[in-house]
C-alpha cells in the first residue's frame, strides 16, 4: 500500500495558506508548529543520539527535537514530526513507529514527503530557479543550492535530494554537487555568500513550554512529589533550586523518570 502523494501535497499547501506563509521557505518552523497548538520542546539531547519524536498526553500534541543537531537538520524533524501528527494521530492518541512494519514504513516515508512538501514546494523551487538563480538543474553550482539553501531554511542534502526527487536535477549531478560541495566545504560556501551561518550549527536550545513549570509546580505544591524531584525538574530547565528549603520531611525515592512517566 503508497501513501497518496497529491493528498500529502494538498495538505502542506493547505497549512502554507492557513498561515499567510508566502515566502519560499518557513521562516521560523518553530512558531508555525506552536500556533497549531502544538506543545513544541526543543531539547539538547546531544549529538547522534536522537532527532525527535513526537506524542500527545491529555490531548495535546507534543513534539520533542534535538536542539544538539544542526539547525537546518532541527527543522526538517520538526516538520516531519509534524507530518506524523497530521496524518497518524487519530483520537488523540500517537501512532507508535516501526520502521520494520510495512505499513508503519508506509507511514514514515509520508511524513518525509510531507516535510518535503511543506519545507520545499516545487513550485517555490522550480520559481527561484527561474527567476532568481536563472539556471537550469543541471546547471548548478554549489554556490546555488546554498543560495537557494538559505531561503528555504533547509540542510544542503535535503535540497539537492528535493531536486533529484522533482527531477529537477539529473543522479550524475547530484553526484557533482555533493562533490563540489566536500570540496568547498558549507561554511566557505557560506563566507563566499557573505551569509549568517546559524543553519550550519546547533541551536543547542532548551524551550519547554509554559505548562511544563505549571505541571511540575502544581505537583510539588499539592504535595504529589518531593522538593527533590521539583528541583531536578526544574534544573533540566536551567533554573536555579538552589534556595529551594523545605523543612518537612520528604520521601526522597522518586525519580525524575517518575515525574516524566506521566507527563510524557
Amino acid at each position: 500500500m503508497k501513501f497518496d502523494k497529491n493528498e500529502v501535497e494538498l495538505e502542506a499547501k493547505r497549512l502554507r495558506k492557513k498561515y499567510d506563509i508566502e515566502t519560499n521557505g518557513i521562516p521560523d518552523i518553530f512558531s508555525f508548529a506552536n500556533n497549531q497548538g502544538i506543545e513544541l520542546i526543543r531539547y539538547p539531547f546531544g549529538k547522534d543520539t536522537i532527532l525527535g519524536f513526537s506524542t500527545s498526553f491529555e490531548g495535546k500534541n507534543i513534539i520533542i527535537s534535538n536542539s544538539s543537531e544542526i539547525l537546518s537538520r532541527e527543522i526538517y524533524t520538526v516538520a516531519h514530526e509534524l507530518g506524523h501528527i497530521v496524518f497518524d494521530f487519530t483520537d488523540g492518541k500517537s501512532i507508535k513507529i516501526d520502521k520494520d512494519n510495512t505499513e508503519n514504513s508506509i507511514a514514515e516515508e509520508r511524513a518525509y514527503y510531507f516535510a518535503d512538501c511543506l519545507l520545499m514546494p516545487e513550485e517555490n523551487i522550480r520559481s527561484m530557479l527561474k527567476e532568481v538563480i536563472r539556471k537550469s538543474g543541471n546547471d548548478l553550482r554549489a554556490i546555488n543550492i546554498v543560495q537557494m539553501q538559505l531561503e528555504f531554511r533547509v540542510s544542503y542534502n535535503a535540497l539537492v535530494e528535493r531536486m533529484a526527487a522533482l527531477d529537477i536535477i539529473s543522479t550524475a549531478k547530484k553526484n557533482d554537487l555533493y562533490s563540489e560541495r566536500d570540496f568547498y566545504t558549507s561554511k566557505k560556501l557560506f563566507i563566499m555568500l557573505g551569509a549568517e551561518e546559524d543553519l550550519l550549527a546547533p541551536a543547542d536550545k532548551l524551550i519547554v513550554p509554559p505548562q511544563y513549570i505549571d505541571y511540575v509546580v502544581s505537583n510539588y505544591e499539592n504535595k504529589y512529589i518531593p522538593l527533590s524531584s521539583l528541583k531536578k525538574a526544574l534544573s533540566l530547565v536551567n533554573i536555579d533550586t538552589s534556595d529551594l528549603v523545605d523543612n518537612s520531611a520528604e520521601d526522597d525515592t522518586e525519580s525524575i523518570e517518575d515525574l516524566f512517566e506521566e507527563y510524557d
